[in-house]
């Protein structure tokens, strides 16, 4: 009887990297609260002699506090990672915080006279304060109550909302409590007014560069490798157009430091009214480096809006599909999702992918091309 011999077929097939994800991890830091009054300081100077109205704390205290499910769930896919803070609430409910609730326990106000608050006293600001390390923010709110909103009222309860309407979805809520973390009333007298005070803390990455696979066109062949970097370049110059609808930016506000946030926070909100977020591709190696010089990167290109998908969990993915008649002939190094726009043709990198040499393609003016997928995952 003849023997066969049967020889395994081994097939030896690269590794690729993961694909790309982006990643941004939302903390509560601590709420500062004051309760006291304006009183009027006397001021001497050039002009002689005037009258300013002082804020004069009389009762304060620092805290910890939780953030709500529902701020990961279903907040940061409406509002992103900025919006959902922008008023305050109080109330006189009493029981205790958990992440499962949705709102206060008794707000103050009815639902035709909300008292919620947004206003920012003078003197003080909110901002995005750029932390040391690379990629880390704290959103700073400051707001104010009036006598006529919380005067002769014993208050227990606050929050933070992206609405103004009473009972409106919170982002957090907490009691008042005291520098041992006891739960305390807020008795405040009929003159007096309620500053809030609140930070937390948003991380996004990678801000270094990042091994990626990424579909080009479809799967199989079109996947290609490349290295992906957030970076914090947002402004090339200090009077770099209009954000006014992007909260805490202001027109002519210079944010070296912001661009992977604001973009970011474009993103998953899947916001299409900005400026921001916009595709544009490169014929050679878009930045590695987190902190570079925006006026020597100053592409003229053809900007292209990302695709959203409809979030799945705590994510959200986009693609974008270039046109054929969209960079033709080009031989594309890099795509990036733009930090800083001031019309359609001028893109500044701020999400940078940069395929690894071999992997370049070329764009021809005959077919359409799908490059995807930029993800991202957010959570606490």
């Amino acid at each position: 009887m003849e023997k066969r011999i049967v020889i395994p077929r081994i097939v030896v097939r690269p590794i690729l990297p993961p694909p790309l994800e982006i990643g941004a991890r939302i903390r509560p830091q601590w709420l500062h609260w004051q309760v006291g009054r304006y009183r009027e300081k006397l001021s001497f100077g050039p002009g002689g002699q005037g009258k300013a109205r002082v804020w004069v704390p009389e009762r304060e205290g620092e805290q910890h506090n939780l953030i709500l499910t529902q701020f990961y769930d279903s907040l940061i896919p409406q509002y992103g990672f900025i919006g959902p803070s922008q008023y305050a609430a109080v109330g006189t409910g009493s029981t205790a915080p958990d992440p499962s609730q949705t709102q206060l326990a008794s707000e103050i106000g009815t639902s035709t006279s909300p008292r919620r608050t947004n206003v920012v006293p003078s003197g003080e600001s909110n901002e995005i304060e750029a932390l040391a390390t690379y990629g880390e923010y704290n959103i700073r709110r400051v707001f104010e109550f009036t006598e006529a909103q919380v005067g002769g009222l014993n208050l227990t309860e606050w929050g933070f909302s992206p609405v103004s309407s009473r009972n409106g979805p919170l982002m957090t809520r907490e009691l008042f409590r005291d520098g041992s973390g006891n739960p305390i009333v807020l008795t405040l007298a009929t003159d007096q007014r309620l500053r809030l005070i609140y930070r937390y803390k948003v991380t996004v990455s990678p801000t270094s560069p990042q091994d990626v696979s990424v579909t080009i066109g479809g799967d199989g062949p079109g996947i290609r490798t490349a290295k992906f970097i957030l970076t914090g370049a947002f402004s090339q110059t200090s009077s770099s157009g209009n954000y006014e609808d992007i909260p805490l930016i202001r027109n002519g506000t210079y944010n070296r430091r912001r661009g992977d946030l604001l973009v970011l926070d474009t993103f998953v909100a899947a916001d299409t009214r900005r400026g921001l977020g916009m595709v544009g591709v490169l014929t050679e190696a878009a930045p590695l480096t987190y902190e570079y010089n925006p006026t020597t990167i100053y592409y003229q290109a053809f900007a292209k809006r990302l695709s959203y998908e409809a979030p799945v969990g705590r994510s959200r993915r986009a693609s974008v599909l270039l046109q054929a008649s969209d960079y033709p002939s080009w031989t594309i190094k890099s795509v990036f999702i733009s930090g800083f726009v001031n019309d359609s043709a001028r893109l500044l990198p701020t999400c940078n992918l940069v395929f690894d040499d071999g992997q370049e393609f070329t764009k021809d003016n005959l077919h359409k091309l799908f490059i995807g997928y930029w993800q991202v995952t957010w959570g606490p």
